[in-house]
């Protein structure tokens, strides 16, 4: 696996979530102010957990609408690591919303940012170590970039298409690894969920299925399918299926109206699964809204 990350590769690039359902803004810029309130979310995620050089990626969003409330605005950062790889990326977002019915919206999001890439190949085991192709290291390699994103959402479900980023920057500029087809491919992103009553009491329990489609050039099809139970309002209790991936078990409790904190563990079923002990993925969530917003609408996603 190392190795592939000094080679030519078209495969996934951009880090996985398993409680994507939760922070939608890391695939979506439409989805910026969507929770009506000032919302900050956290995201750790250790992936493939005993394997050296196994994905490790560091999340903070934030995103709110503006007072005319057809604005809103997001700001991601994100680190991520793979092998001797380092890429962080700061990405902001607007979206502009419009009512479509008293309870519904669409919202139409663009992003800009940028990515700073870095690579050092001393990291790896060579069994050449005078081979010159891994002499020259990757560093702070410049990768601006903008994607855009669509998104319908109402007070039960929500359904949204994006490309996060849109242009090919080339990951190893400036160093022998590689060639030309070293570069970062566009990530199409299907996404969509409803919340259903499973009680006559709006407290009693609720049931929210979700799923994400990721689609990239030269790579398989991706599907993720969720099944979360909200019980009394407080205690989200799920599981997922990655193809040709993992299952996934989640547990999120809801602290008070503006804290949630959720926690998630991949269960691998892929050939890989055998040398790693699975990934573990941690949320924190906290909003900040007039009290009677969440009182009269509550938000699920």
């Amino acid at each position: 696996m190392l190795a592939l990350t000094a080679l030519p590769s078209q495969a996934q690039q951009q880090p996985l979530y398993t409680m994507y359902m939760w922070n939608q803004l890391i695939i979506n810029p439409a989805y910026a102010g969507s929770r009506e309130a000032l919302s900050f979310t956290g995201v750790l995620r250790e992936q493939w957990v005993g394997l050296d050089g196994a994905p490790s990626t560091q999340v903070l969003s934030v995103h709110s609408p503006l007072p005319n409330d057809n604005v809103g605005l997001g700001l991601t950062i994100q680190n991520d690591n793979i092998g001797p790889t380092n890429t962080t990326g700061v990405w902001g977002d607007f979206a502009y919303r419009i009512k479509v019915t008293e309870k519904s919206k669409l919202s139409l999001g663009l992003r800009a940012g940028f990515g700073i890439h870095q690579a050092d190949f001393s990291k790896l085991d060579n069994v050449d170590p005078d081979d010159p192709v891994f002499n020259s290291n990757v560093e702070n390699n410049f990768m601006p970039n903008f994607g855009f994103g669509a998104y319908y959402y109402g007070a039960r479900g929500y359904a949204g298409i994006s490309v996060p980023t849109i242009l090919e920057n080339e990951l190893n500029s400036g160093s022998n690894v590689g060639d030309a087809q070293d570069v970062n491919q566009p990530h199409f992103y299907l996404l969509g969920g409803y919340v259903f009553s499973l009680s006559k009491d709006s407290t009693g329990v609720m049931f929210k299925p979700s799923t994400v489609v990721r689609v990239i050039n030269g790579g398989p099809v991706s599907v993720d399918v969720s099944a979360n139970f909200l019980i009394k309002q407080k205690l989200w209790l799920g599981a997922a299926y990655r193809t040709e991936d993992s299952f996934a078990a989640i547990i999120s409790f809801n602290f008070t109206p503006k804290f949630q904190a959720g926690y998630s563990y991949d269960f691998g079923t892929s050939d890989l699964n055998s040398y790693h002990n699975g990934s573990h993925e941690v949320m924190l969530r906290y909003d900040l809204f007039n009290d009677d917003v969440k009182t009269k609408s509550p938000r699920y996603f």
